[in-house]
């Protein structure tokens, strides 16, 4: 795994960026910008020579001349400038945009067990740094390079003019700059070397300045009367972030202080210099002014363009992360796997065990457990008890610590993953609503009339159809407020629904888990969904989470978590025959609806 990338070799991802994003375009606008803006720079400093001269001798004819060619060239030379300069810009962002856009194709492949992790959280905040900036990182290099080659063809030609008059100056000039350079690296290094530092602690201001805005958390925020607390604790993060900010701006400031002092003494030399030649007769008055000019646009140049590739070094370094980021082994394994047939799902697991990341205490421990194809298990237990760490087990999510997982007898760890999840249909606990119409909730961007037919049967089935239709745009309507001001907000009940009607709609899967499905529904939307389950679950091997006991009179067999272990199984008859038996314990205290249920169980 590479950590670190030469500067050629992020220029080569550049390169690859700019085809990729079907931009090559852009190389052409790299070399009319560099030309007209570079041959403009050397216009606007030689041709003021003759138009001074022709003055001096009274020249009408070549006064007008110089003054219209003058004119022509730098009107022609400003809008070729010009119109390149702002199709680059625009063009430098959306070839970034695209960069987005791989980062995140990649980034819905990292490992579970990091997203949560403090330590990847600081690296993709460092590794982003290279995206998150018009003028810093990848876009920053393409910029950098944009405005470094006119700098070159001007130092170029200017050095060419003013070495046909005194070398020294040239000499000077270049020595001195390469002076201010070496300062200039020194104040790039010193920035980046305090990066992490930088981008952590702007994390952490960040995180209070998003939460306490965030509208999903106003209604706690308010009601507990915690503003002050996000306040202060956004001040502290802030003052901190703040600090080291100042500091690494006055550093970078005491490192540019030596460039105003190569200048003076670049431009006195020039002077006295020129000075001496036109007072022996050597040069004329216009020539004097090209002198100074190409000297104070030759020594401003030189430190500009040391300035650029000072700048690409660190542009360069910070994009360098960014492709070690999208290039870590543990954070983004390699794809792949092997495509088994599907068609129905069984289950084993074998001696499992699991502990999180930076955890002690295993989650789950020793869990052997079969589910047959077309089986239907219930996983009931209190909180913690392990339940929902077996789902992300199933859904590959982690891997075990010990043990393993079959999948009609192939581990999983074999198997690719995305073939694989195209198979399962899961309701998670929490539902997740986005801001798009509910159509498109549920089917994504299809426009397939079809599965429009699905998506509705299924609202159908998941008891939101009536609901969908009482809004004036029906399915087509918006949810949330983000995007559009008219979007409406779902209730916890309907997002459920809404949850279900997602699982209903992937008709093709084998496997579907219902994490506490009807936890946010009322007795009679939950009464609905029960009689529905057998349209829900329909062939399809299920595993169903539910504090709800009731749910698991439908279910062929139930294992009861304590503490990451199986502590009973069995079906729900044999489990109420256990009189000294927790599930039982747990099914009568429920209330009189879960009593009748034990005396008059019926299966489906």
């Amino acid at each position: 795994m590479k950590t670190k990338y030469s500067t050629w070799e992020v220029f080569k991802f550049h390169i690859k960026g700019i085809k990729e994003s079907k931009k090559n375009f852009i190389f052409i606008i790299f070399i009319i910008y560099a030309l007209s803006t570079g041959i403009l720079n050397i216009v606007t400093v030689l041709f003021p020579r003759y138009i001074i001269d022709a003055i001096v001798v009274q020249n009408i004819d070549n006064l007008f001349l110089w003054i219209f060619i003058y004119g022509i060239s730098i009107l022609v030379l400003m809008l070729l400038s010009t119109i390149t300069r702002n199709i680059f810009s625009g063009n430098a962002m959306a070839i970034k945009f695209a960069q987005f856009g791989v980062f995140f194709k990649k980034y819905r492949h990292v490992s579970y067990r990091y997203l949560e992790g403090p330590t990847f959280q600081a690296k993709r905040s460092t590794a982003l740094w290279a995206l998150g900036n018009n003028d810093i990182g990848y876009e920053g290099t393409l910029r950098s390079l944009f405005r470094l080659f006119p700098q070159i063809l001007t130092v170029i030609g200017l050095t060419i003019l003013l070495g046909l008059f005194r070398p020294i100056i040239v000499i000077v000039a270049l020595v001195l700059s390469l002076l201010q350079y070496q300062f200039d690296l020194r104040g790039k290094k010193y920035k980046f070397k305090h990066r992490d530092e930088l981008n952590e602690r702007e994390r952490k201001a960040g995180y209070f300045f998003r939460t306490g805005h965030d509208f999903s958390f106003g209604k706690d925020i308010r009601i507990n009367q915690i503003q002050k607390q996000f306040l202060l604790n956004h001040k502290e993060k802030s003052n901190i972030f703040t600090s080291l900010f100042k500091k690494l701006n006055v550093m970078g400031f005491r490192f540019t202080i030596p460039g105003m002092f190569f200048i003076t003494i670049t431009n006195g030399l020039t002077y006295f210099l020129v000075a001496n030649a036109y007072m022996n007769g050597g040069v004329s008055i216009g020539q004097v002014s090209s002198i100074i000019w190409a000297t104070l646009a030759i020594t401003l140049g030189l430190q500009r363009m040391f300035t650029e590739i000072a700048k690409i070094k660190e542009d360069t370094s910070y994009t360098s992360e960014y492709m070690a980021f999208l290039e870590n082994d543990d954070f983004f394994p390699k794809q792949g796997g092997i495509e088994i047939d599907l068609e129905t799902i069984n289950i084993e697991l074998v001696n499992v065990s699991f502990k999180y990341p930076n955890s002690d205490k295993y989650a789950l421990k020793n869990i052997n457990l079969k589910l047959n194809s077309g089986e239907r298990l219930a996983l009931v237990g209190i909180n913690g008890s392990g339940k929902t760490t077996l789902v992300k087990l199933l859904c590959g999510f982690y891997e075990p610590t010990e043990g393993n997982i079959l999948i009609n007898g192939v581990d999983i760890k074999n198997i690719d993953l995305e073939y694989y999840r195209n198979r399962l249909a899961v309701i998670f606990q929490e539902v997740l609503v986005y801001a798009a119409s509910i159509l498109e909730n549920i089917v994504g961007l299809s426009q397939d009339p079809k599965e429009h037919e699905k998506a509705m049967s299924a609202l159908k089935l998941a008891g939101l159809y009536e609901k969908t239709k009482s809004f004036p745009k029906e399915e087509h309507q918006e949810l949330l407020k983000v995007i559009d001001p008219s979007g409406t907000d779902f209730s916890g009940g309907e997002k459920q629904k809404l949850s279900i009607a997602r699982a209903l709609y992937k008709e093709n899967t084998s496997l579907i888990i219902l994490d506490e499905p009807t936890a946010s529904l009322d007795a009679i939307a939950e009464k609905e969904i029960y009689d529905n389950f057998k349209t829900l679950i329909n062939k399809r091997t299920a595993l169903i989470i539910s504090h709800r006991l009731a749910s698991t009179k439908f279910c062929d067999n139930i294992v009861l978590f304590e503490d990451g272990e199986i502590l009973e199984y069995g079906t729900h008859e044999s489990l109420m025959k256990n009189e000294n038996g927790t599930y039982q314990s747990m099914f009568l205290t429920q209330g009189k609806y879960y009593q009748e249920g034990a005396a008059q169980h019926e299966t489906i």
